[in-house]
């Protein structure tokens, strides 16, 4: 077997150094967790910083089989530019390719939620041949004769990448500037990086709270030759990840990841061999590793207050004394303890209160609502300004509001839209803890559908970031 291995491979070699060209570019099944690594456009496109490692065995149980490592990094830079590296070393029995390069792109936004990202890669590209082991089909075959040899090149790359809330469009040029080799085999032309067209599209389909699913399709085409990998991805509240694709001319592949804490991923996917190399070896095994950074990491989403608590407390509120223009409002909770509270003055003298003064009201208590970091808990700075609010619903039983929560656009849609709607619950339950009746208050949630402002900016993020308080009609 080892035998026929080796020779194997030196007919690889032989095809590798006439007009042939074989794996220059890496080759992957786990694209869809760090897709800088397919293209430049993608650095720093998250917002966070990223690191990413890769190995993948080929033809497992074939002596000589491809196997890749591939590490990478990529993070933003300001509001719009992006930078990263990437460093791969592929081995194909006598052949080994390391490719070092860095990146850089830059994104802008357009029509509010149309981002366009251009990203480009240089870098250094060397060729090593070890014939050493090899077992020579001819005598005097030039490249066993030959012995190690190596040689260096320019590698270039070029790519863009659109996206609109869940859709994502890229292309990239792999090896845009040609070159070839300058190896001293006799006869032989040598080798020649040959420029890779790649594309992908994309589309987030959310199911429900917990699921995404995400069909997307790879496409790889050199000259005449083409490659297409149809895929379907489950996502499960950012935690878990599955999937299943089916890429022409080699069959299937499996992939499964996990996140942990959102900072950790562990990937892991199986290739099932193509037929003519099924009688060799087993299929092809790709496990990744990755580290994601933000600047504010993403939390699990907290109640106000949990379901259970609301069944237990019974929260009435009911006016029970008045004191010379001062409201006292008696709350019972488990009908246990019954605790008297005093709320913001209200002065009884004129009980009309203006649609003006409503207005400014509710404008003071939306721009002075802050919650806690990621969380749908209200922070004490703000209740003042909601308490007022709260006592001019009283008065004013003749209004009723809306409530509407938006986020900005860090995380996930399904994170974001589960985060607005939380938020805007809170606020809801504030106001009846406190007296105004449930049927008054209606609410809706966007999540990060509707932004005011650039989510590439953190100014533009914190103005998304908002509840908006209206009369309801």
């Amino acid at each position: 077997m080892k035998r026929l291995n080796r020779t194997f491979l030196v007919l690889v070699a032989i095809a590798f150094f006439s007009e042939a060209v074989a794996q220059q570019t890496r080759q992957t099944n786990l694209y869809g967790f760090n897709k800088f690594s397919m293209n430049p456009a993608f650095a720093g496109y998250s917002g966070c910083t990223e690191v990413n490692f890769s190995h993948l065995n080929q033809w497992v149980r074939v002596d000589g089989a491809p196997a890749t490592s591939f590490l990478s990094a990529n993070t933003l830079i300001g509001k719009s530019l992006g930078v990263g590296a990437n460093l791969l070393i592929d081995r194909l029995g006598m052949l080994q390719q390391v490719q070092a390069s860095g990146a850089v792109s830059y994104g802008f936004t357009f029509a509010e939620e149309h981002h366009l990202r251009l990203g480009l890669a240089a870098g250094y590209f060397q060729m090593r041949v070890d014939p050493t082991d090899a077992i020579a089909l001819q005598v005097g075959d030039v490249i066993v004769e030959g012995g190690v040899q190596s040689s260096n090149a320019l590698n270039t790359e070029a790519g863009l990448l659109y996206a609109f809330k869940g859709f994502e469009l890229s292309f990239a040029s792999k090896q845009v500037i040609e070159t070839r080799s300058n190896v001293s085999y006799p006869n032989l032309d040598g080798y020649g990086l040959k420029r890779h067209m790649m594309g992908y599209l994309g589309y987030d389909i959310l199911i429900n709270k917990a699921f995404i699913l995400t069909p997307n399709l790879l496409y790889k085409g050199i000259d005449a030759v083409q490659q297409f990998d149809f895929n379907a991805n489950l996502n499960y509240n950012d935690f878990l990840y599955g999937g299943l694709g089916y890429r022409t001319g080699s069959g299937l592949v499996g992939r499964l990841g996990v996140n942990i804490r959102k900072l950790f991923f562990i990937g892991y996917a199986y290739e099932i061999p193509m037929m003519n190399i099924a009688s060799y070896g087993t299929g092809s095994h790709e496990f990744a590793l990755g580290l994601k950074f933000c600047k504010k990491e993403k939390q699990e989403i907290e109640e106000l207050i949990s379901e259970e608590e609301l069944e237990r407390i019974t929260d009435t509120v009911r006016i029970v004394e008045t004191i010379t223009d001062t409201v006292f409002v008696e709350r019972a909770v488990d009908t246990l303890v019954v605790e008297r509270v005093t709320v913001d003055t209200v002065y009884l003298e004129n009980p009309d209160i203006s649609n003006e003064e409503i207005e400014h009201i509710m404008i003071n208590a939306e721009q002075s609502l802050e919650f806690e970091h990621d969380k749908a808990i209200i922070v004490k700075n703000s209740y003042g300004d909601l308490e007022a609010l709260t006592n001019a619903l009283l008065i004013r039983k003749d209004l009723n509001i809306r409530l509407e929560g938006h986020t900005d656009s860090n995380g996930t849609e399904d994170y974001n839209m589960r985060l607005s709607k939380n938020r805007v619950e809170a606020v809801k339950k504030f106001f009846v803890m406190y007296g105004v009746e449930e049927s008054r208050i209606s609410i809706s949630y966007y999540g990060e559908s509707k932004p005011i402002a650039d989510n590439l900016t953190s100014d533009g993020r914190a103005k998304n970031r908002r509840v908006i308080i209206s009369v309801s009609e």
